[in-house]
């Protein structure tokens, strides 16, 4: 594999960014950026061997600074949502920056997705780094943060996240991809699957009841594939409350196993996301601009607003205690939407 990093642009405040490019033999490559840790671009080979682009991303920096939907970028220090941009820790109230409504989201105002990442190429891919200081949008702790992107031959994208905080504090990282398999005006008619038994249900506002609820029987149950667009404007109260799907799908098990798969017959292109994160959010693009629905985001992670509900999978992570996830974008060719399957979990079973 070849892997390049080249000058991409100078920031507002005159920084250089730099982007890595990762090539096949087979042609299919992917860029990632010094800002944001963000995945700029993806190419992988459609059923007709041409490439075909699956990430949706910004041509320019200028589109990454003055952009809001955090395009391909790594978000943290918490991902999703929290609720009155506050929450206490060992009896302490820390105040996060309000960046929506009166919220917190994606990181605050700097998240990590408009921080410059130190970048080093690796002979498969690129690894990032930076430390998060002590007070960054009012998180507690400095934490030494590491973000590797590796490339390998069969079509995979591997993100592997390794945060290491010098105090207590909270921690949710994910990548904040955007896909499209086939280069359509809208993905509703991509077909998506995933063995998630409960999703998180939300207020009007975004932020998670406490409330996680079976997907059985709801159009949240998608155990065998269906278009995206069969549920996404039916009088269900939670696709009403997100406008479309805004909502975190919890998948049974743990360690490295299948969190979705989403499929174009258009192109032939499947992708299944792989993760070590308790589940996958589900975000039809409903409020993308400049064209709603164009883009789907599907993020690992664990639920929003999880400092609040101690019901959730806990994102408190002590001084000197590594928080490692990993999320991996596996890229095949299908021939029929019938081959994707019908999930049937066993708890026993992982991915290696």
């Amino acid at each position: 594999m070849d892997v390049a990093i080249y000058p991409f642009g100078t920031t507002s405040d005159g920084k250089m960014v730099f982007c890595c490019r990762m090539q096949q033999s087979n042609g299919a490559w992917a860029e990632v950026l010094s800002y944001g840790a963000t995945l700029r671009a993806l190419a992988v080979p459609n059923q007709s061997g041409e490439l075909q682009s699956v990430c949706y991303g910004y041509d320019t920096l200028q589109g990454y600074e003055n952009g809001q939907d955090y395009r391909g970028a790594v978000v943290g220090r918490c991902a999703g949502r929290i609720a009155n941009a506050i929450f206490d820790l060992n009896g302490k109230t820390y105040t996060l920056y309000a960046n929506q409504n009166n919220h917190h989201l994606h990181g605050g105002k700097q998240g990590f997705d408009r921080k410059l990442w130190q970048m080093t190429p690796l002979q498969n891919g690129v690894q990032l780094y930076r430390i998060a200081a002590d007070g960054e949008e009012g998180y507690p702790g400095a934490v030494e943060l590491t973000v590797t992107y590796t490339f390998s031959g069969q079509n995979t994208l591997c993100i592997q996240f390794d945060a290491l905080p010098l105090q207590q504090t909270v921690l949710s990282l994910t990548h904040h991809g955007y896909w499209n398999l086939a280069g359509c005006a809208n993905v509703g008619d991509h077909w998506f699957s995933s063995p998630a038994t409960q999703y998180a249900a939300i207020q009007p506002d975004g932020i998670p009841t406490g409330e996680l609820l079976q997907t059985q029987g709801t159009p949240f149950d998608f155990r065998q594939p269906k278009m995206l667009q069969q549920h996404w404007n039916t009088a269900d109260a939670q696709i009403q409350a997100g406008s479309g799907y805004d909502h975190t799908l919890l998948v049974p098990g743990s360690g490295l196993r299948t969190m979705c798969r989403l499929y174009h017959p258009k192109s032939g292109i499947t992708m299944q996301v792989n993760s070590t994160l308790p589940g996958i959010h589900l975000y039809t693009g409903n409020f993308l601009q400049p064209t709603p629905r164009c883009a789907v985001a599907l993020e690992a992670q664990f639920i929003p607003d999880a400092v609040h509900h101690p019901q959730f999978p806990g994102v408190v992570v002590q001084k000197g205690e590594h928080w490692q996830h990993t999320i991996a974008y596996q890229f095949t060719c299908e021939k029929t939407i019938h081959t994707m399957g019908e999930f049937h979990y066993d708890k026993h079973k992982t991915i290696h």
